[in-house]
């Protein structure tokens, strides 16, 4: 449709000259009135592409012979010098529209080159700008966490010791106070070393102390760790004993079953019992954590790893799950979410001798695969 409106202003332009020059024609010798046509196949050059002006050029040449060129109204022609005057003029037409049409081009390119290098300019700023603002929201972090773990050590220190004296837990409520102390500040101080990790992995600045390790004993210390929480818990933990032996740093990786751990723990109603299992599967060794939890919404499932993002309805910062990809991704592996039916969800980790996609499970709240072999398969 454009195209040929360029087409038809071609002809209407020609047609405008026409007019002109019959106007002019009295008064002016005919090497003037081809400079009219000139100007009009210019003019169409500058707004079309070169089809257009081409049929411009072509009908100024047929126009000028039929209506001035003697014979009028015919195309033959008396004098043979005017076969060279149409020759030229085709000629300087093509030449001035083909130079007219390049300009207007390489100005529309250099329009888009100018409005792309803004755009460029723009995106680098507006990056720069969020690397600064994570970097000082990371560096406060950072120092408030540190200036948080003193108090916190303290008050658990001294609530720990007021538990231990007879005299003052004789007392149910006071005993009651001091459980409660104890326990909000423990919950506070692993909030306050998730900042520092997720602050610490974020920079790039942890130094992996790999070492051959038995699966079993990094699930047993995060048990351990989370003895308080698990009180009153069934957890079943299956792990076969030729199970063979992870390369991890198993003081890092150790967070990761914490966090998944702690994320069940608290996604989960009290009694509610966990599964802790283990094996091999082809060539790769598969992990998981199970619970009876309600699983998580459909679109979430990513957003879960999003730093401080948890569900309308959840407890915690958000920074459980994020720390656990940073960790699973330092190893070389990946993290992902999961739900299972009915009302049940589970943590799947996995990895092996070369990049093996997770097989979709039903119900995995979360796992990791990776590339990167494990030692001792």
């Amino acid at each position: 449709m454009r195209k040929r409106t360029e087409y038809l202003f071609a002809v209407t332009a020609v047609a405008v000259a026409t007019a002109v020059c019959f106007a002019m024609f009295p008064f002016l010798e005919l090497t003037n009135l081809v400079m009219v046509y000139l100007l009009a196949t210019t003019w169409v050059a500058t707004r079309g592409h070169r089809g257009p002006a081409a049929l411009a050029s072509a009908m100024s040449v047929l126009s000028f012979d039929f209506f001035f060129v003697p014979p009028r109204f015919r195309f033959s022609v008396s004098d043979a010098q005017y076969v060279w005057t149409f020759a030229v003029m085709f000629i300087v037409a093509m030449i001035i529209s083909h130079l007219t049409i390049r300009m207007r081009e390489e100005a529309e390119a250099a329009r888009q080159g100018e409005q792309r290098s803004v755009w460029l300019m723009e995106k680098a700023a507006k990056a720069e700008v969020e690397v600064e603002s994570e970097r000082m929201r990371s560096s406060l972090l950072s120092s408030v966490s540190h200036d948080l773990r003193t108090p916190l050590a303290a008050i658990m220190g001294s609530a720990g010791a007021l538990l231990e004296k007879k005299a003052v837990i004789a007392n149910d409520e006071t005993r009651t106070l001091l459980e409660n102390i104890e326990s909000e500040a423990e919950r506070l101080s692993r909030l306050v070393q998730n900042l520092l990790e997720t602050t610490r992995l974020e920079s790039g600045t942890v130094q992996l102390n790999k070492s051959q390790y038995p699966l079993e004993e990094i699930v047993g210390s995060a048990l351990e760790y989370l003895e308080k929480a698990l009180k009153g818990r069934k957890v079943a933990v299956n792990i076969p004993e030729d199970l063979p032996v992870v390369a991890v740093d198993p003081v890092i990786f150790e967070q990761v079953f914490v966090n998944l751990i702690e994320n069940g723990i608290r996604h989960t109603p009290p009694q509610s019992p966990l599964e802790i299992s283990a094996g091999k599967e082809g060539a790769n060794i598969k992990v998981s954590v199970a619970d009876r939890g309600p699983g998580i919404k459909k679109e979430e499932l990513e957003r879960v790893f999003e730093k401080f993002y948890h569900g309308k309805d959840s407890p915690g910062a958000g920074l459980g799950l994020v720390i656990c990809r940073a960790i699973i991704n330092a190893h070389g592996g990946r993290i992902w979410a999961e739900n299972r039916l009915p009302q049940t969800s589970r943590t799947v980790l996995q990895r092996g001798y070369r990049d093996t996609s997770p097989n979709p499970c039903r119900g995995c709240r979360a796992g990791f695969s990776s590339a990167a072999p494990w030692r001792g398969l």
